[in-house]
């Protein structure tokens, strides 16, 4: 078996009709959108599928009402995927 090191790093904004996109690579370049996809798997599938080997690609978004699902379905399809509790995302200090 071949090791696999993630050199993709999406995160995705989840809203109930729509999922925006954006991609971070290795490195200290900044992450930039890729685009927004209506909320159906396909349509994710298919521009997840752009990025490279699944076992590169590691995905996270913030938990909301839209549950659990889309994690498990990108998990169950081969890819990382990290729900973040809101409370845990860093702030700047004013």
């Amino acid at each position: 078996m071949t090791q696999c090191t993630k050199t993709q790093f999406v995160g995705l904004d989840v809203h109930k009709d729509s999922i925006v996109i954006a991609v971070a690579q290795l490195g200290r370049e900044p992450a930039r959108v890729i685009g927004t996809v209506p909320h159906e798997w396909n349509a994710l599938r298919k521009v997840l599928d752009k990025l490279g080997p699944r076992c590169e690609v590691a995905c996270c978004y913030e938990a909301r009402p839209t549950g659990y699902g889309l994690a498990r379905a990108l998990i169950a399809a081969g890819w990382a995927c990290d729900v973040i509790a809101p409370s845990l995302i860093p702030k700047k200090q004013r």
